[in-house]
């Protein structure tokens, strides 16, 4: 984002040599008529057979291409047999507006193959797409809106928005790292999969407003209402994967290289995934995710529960990956609170985007073969069927006509979407008593499975609201714990429907056998806002299944439990009492300081730096989102992105700085390390304060400027440079100060020319600094770091003022791997000279190396030589360079530098005949 700054660098960016491929920014996708027959396609179809494998004993069948179905990004199901498509031709980076739309089609002889179309609705960047039976609901960020056809035309006439504000619209960017698809649940309860863009303001159509800085599951009901969180900090999710049993996942994408890789999650109710402010420092404090893939980009999920399909494909969760052009299955096993899960090839595709079930036995998937990143031509992606070969597909369910005695047996069906699209159309009808009393009985039925049990419980909770907790709690006493399970988690899906629930029962669920059982118990008695069950939540805080301590620590937040967390301080096991601190570090009130601040008063040596840690952990909190997006790659250090004092801090502040003030040796070091991974302390300042004595006059200054600072100040860099006048001794300690500093600014200037042109100090800091000296932004700081680099180019023994021949016959800086290429202060050169940055530059540079010092001319030279050196050189700098070094090969004053130069960068190759020209003129007498 900070590349506004350089115009030259932006324009370089944007040629073809440096940038991922583009279409072309004018153009537009051409328009189709409204409606008609779906083409075939044979060059399509050939793509098909070249691009997708399945396993043995499944045919794959071209669905529809372009231009009806291209750039499709997702896809859904109805119970009539059709297809919705969601076609946008941006991808993730075009912003083109009014190219979105979403697509009807329709296989009429049930080959495999769409026979016609019709345009439903165009919206701008559809990302996500559900159908109930009636009712269509689009992702099309910033809103997540219903459309209705109401005249059986295969168009909608009816839309209402029922979220607005969740994500940005195309004025911010394109769509790539925004809201993205949806899914619908047998609670009831519309699952959003939101990228990390965030959302600043989203709005329910009852006015329910969400706020969330990042990755995020949300939820909301279809008429818009009880808009909702449901778990934090993931990436850049694209999909969510609901099962039967209301478990939600989803495959998240990498961030490019910073550690956090192609996870697979279990999004438990509350979960906090840990992007970006846990994953990297804090890994004990996140919800655990089931696995980590390595490189990728995960894309579109399904559960599926379908007996028509062999047991190893039909109770399983599919999931893509766009990089590794592949759809998986995942075998999964309850895991303590958790899963375990396998990884398994399904098939093969040429950039997946989504994948769906019918309630037919086959399988839908979206590809975006052809496509880049932004809209290229009008073909681009298909639709493909996959089934079994030696199944036929099973007949199109009679929803809207079905009696209700029909609709209750589909209810208990062993196919999760005849369930799902049977429970919706009771749901439309009156609530009739025989209909009521069938639902009791299934809910109670011990024969039936437990999926269909939980969608009697949901249809019911759905249809009578309060009316059904009696039969939920008998259902939550039952011999089955996925059973137990689900009658808990609908006993609280709706707080506004909770009458006549008994917390006892919730709280005996706490201790249930079934952790899984015991995660819906924390959840329910959140939403229920059961303070009076924290003593009771409490002991979990302590649990040794990662995930099952997660929740319950966040519960105890959630409900503000302070009290309930300090007995467990004062009394609990010591896993407990860490479990309790975690808690009390999120409670940002005043009575928790002084809770704490009390206990750390009477503490003995053992309990002092838990507490300290707890103090540290909470004299920051998460600061104030103004909108921004923190780009692809955010700062990860943590605990938070943006930490932030509060009301409270001033009050920590000085607690922090007495420990520090009188911890020595160990105890100082692991103090000291603690407060600055929670960014109360300079990073550099645990090896700063190990480095000054204790007897140092300056030193309990130094600590109270330091303390409560992430980063140095105006302040504490003043004492820096008061305590590196003392002497050499301790200029050590400000090096290592410095250069724990993730930016510098100005300011630092005068005192890091001071300490990185100190040979006598270590070489890896050295060069750790004068990388942070480029980095320093502004005129002022390119001088400088100007100035120094030129000061130390790696052949000091090679003055500029040496003659050409002697220049060209020297010998040249020991190559990559050697002695000299290994150290870090030449490093730092290196790396300073070959920086993209310093394109921004270039006219700078050229005037340098026409009038500058020799050292400022050698190292010009070096990053003009160093800019044109690959024939990927971008046109305009190779044009600009060009006549600079051809002219300094004319001028007997600026030779010897150039030569230099050259040398210095290792490319004598590419200047042997100019070099040789210059050996012998200087050999002429």
């Amino acid at each position: 984002m900070r590349l506004a700054r350089y115009p030259l660098l932006l324009a370089l960016l944007a040629t073809p040599a440096l940038a991922q491929p583009r279409g072309n920014p004018t153009a537009r996708p051409a328009t189709i008529p409204a409606s008609g027959a779906v083409p075939r396609e044979p060059a399509v179809e050939q793509k098909l057979r070249d691009e997708v494998k399945a396993p043995d004993g499944f045919t794959l069948t071209l669905f529809a291409g372009p231009p009806v179905a291209m750039y499709p990004t997702c896809v859904a199901e109805s119970p009539d047999g059709a297809l919705f498509v969601g076609v946008d031709p941006n991808l993730s980076l075009s912003q083109l507006k009014g190219v979105g739309r979403v697509m009807r089609l329709v296989d009429d002889d049930h080959d495999g193959r769409a026979d016609r179309y019709t345009t439903f609705a165009e919206m701008d960047s559809p990302r996500g797409v559900a159908f109930d039976g009636r009712t269509l609901y689009v992702m099309h960020p910033p809103n997540l809106t219903a459309y209705r056809d109401t005249d059986g035309d295969g168009v909608a006439d009816w839309q209402q928005n029922i979220v607005e504000g969740l994500g940005f619209d195309l004025d911010f960017r394109g769509a790539d790292h925004t809201t993205n698809q949806i899914a619908l649940g047998i609670d009831g309860w519309i699952y959003v999969a939101v990228g990390d863009y965030g959302y600043r303001k989203a709005v329910g159509t009852d006015g329910t407003q969400i706020s969330h800085r990042g990755g995020s599951v949300v939820r909301v009901r279809p008429d818009g209402t009880h808009l909702e969180i449901y778990a934090t900090g993931t990436r850049n999710i694209y999909d969510v994967a609901i099962d039967p049993l209301l478990h939600v996942y989803a495959r998240d994408n990498t961030n490019d290289g910073d550690g956090w890789d192609t996870r697979l999650h279990y999004l438990a109710p509350g979960a906090n995934m840990g992007y970006p402010t846990l994953y990297q420092n804090f890994k004990t404090e996140h919800f655990p995710s089931l696995y980590d893939y390595g490189a990728g980009a995960g894309v579109g999920s399904v559960f599926v529960q379908d007996p028509s399909l062999p047991p190893e494909y039909g109770n399983t969760l599919y999931t893509g990956d766009w990089t590794k052009n592949r759809i998986y299955r995942h075998p999964l096993s309850p895991k303590g609170a958790s899963f375990d899960a396998r990884q398994e090839e399904f098939l093969t595709v040429v950039r997946p985007s989504d994948i769906v079930a019918d309630a037919q036995g086959s399988l839908f998937v979206a590809s975006l073969s052809g496509g880049q990143f932004t809209y290229n031509a009008d073909t681009v992606g298909y639709v493909f069927r996959v089934r079994r070969s030696d199944v036929a597909p099973a007949a199109l369910l009679p929803i809207d006509k079905a009696p209700d005695a029909q609709l209750r047996t589909m209810l208990a069906s062993g196919n999760a979407l005849v369930r799902l699209h049977a429970q919706q159309e009771i749901l439309r009808r009156p609530a009739s008593d025989a209909t009521v009393r069938a639902l009791q009985s299934a809910v109670a039925d011990a024969k039936a499975s437990a999926e269909a049990r939980a969608a009697a419980m949901f249809t019911l909770k759905q249809l009578v609201g309060a009316r059904a907790n009696a039969a939920l709690e008998q259902a939550a006493a039952d011999a089955s714990a996925p059973v137990r399970e689900t009658a808990v988690r609908a006993l609280a899906d709706r707080p506004d429907q909770a009458e006549g629930v008994h917390t006892a029962l919730l709280v005996k669920a706490l201790g249930d056998a079934d952790a899984h059982v015991r995660v819906q118990a924390l959840n329910a008695l959140v939403r229920l806002g059961a303070t009076d069950a924290a003593d009771a939540i409490a002991p979990l805080v302590g649990s040794d299944d990662q995930a099952l301590q997660h929740l319950a620590v966040h519960a105890l937040v959630a409900l503000g439990a302070r009290d309930a967390a300090l007995k467990v301080v004062d009394g609990g096991t010591p896993a407990a009492r860490d479990g309790a601190l975690r808690a009390l570090a999120m409670m940002y009130d005043q009575p928790t300081v002084t809770a704490l601040l009390a206990r750390l008063d009477r503490a003995d040596a053992a309990s002092r730096e838990p507490l300290l840690h707890t103090l540290a952990r909470l004299y920051d909190r998460e600061g104030f989102w103004a909108g921004d997006w923190w780009t692809t790659k955010p700062a990860h250090l943590g605990p938070y992105f943006d930490p932030t004092p509060w009301e409270g801090s001033a009050r920590i502040r000085p607690a922090l700085a007495r420990a520090l003030t009188a911890a020595r040796g160990d105890a100082l070091d692991r103090i000291a390390k603690d407060f600055a991974a929670n960014q109360v302390l300079p990073r550099g300042a645990p090896a700063f304060l190990a480095a000054v004595p204790a007897n140092e006059p300056l030193r309990a200054q130094a600590i109270d400027a330091l303390v409560g600072r992430a980063q140095l100040d105006a302040e504490s860099v003043t004492l820096a440079q008061q305590l590196d006048a003392r002497g050499p001794a301790l200029r050590a300690a400000v090096a290592q100060l410095l250069s724990g500093e993730s930016a510098l600014g100005a300011g630092t200037l005068p005192l890091l020319r001071t300490v990185v042109l100190d040979a006598k100090l270590d070489a890896a800091v050295r060069g750790q600094l004068l990388t942070a000296l480029s980095q320093v932004p502004g005129p002022s700081a390119r001088d400088a770091a100007a100035e120094v680099f030129g000061r130390l180019m790696p052949v000091p023994g090679l003055p500029a003022a040496a003659t050409p021949a002697a220049a060209a016959s020297a010998a040249p800086t020991p190559p990559a791997g050697s002695a000299g290429a290994g150290d870090p202060v030449e490093s730092a050169w290196r790396r300073y000279v070959g920086d993209r940055r310093r394109l921004a530059d270039l006219d700078w540079f050229i005037a340098q190396a026409r009038s500058g010092t020799p050292a400022q001319r050698t190292l010009a030279y070096a990053v003009l030589v160093q800019s044109v050196r690959t024939p990927r050189t971008p046109a305009p700098v190779r044009e600009k360079v060009a006549p600079v070094l051809e002219a300094a090969w004319r001028d007997p004053a600026s030779t010897p530098s150039l030569v230099q130069a050259i040398t210095l960068m290792h490319v004598e190759s590419q200047y042997a005949d100019r070099l040789q020209a210059v050996g012998q003129q200087q050999k002429k007498p």
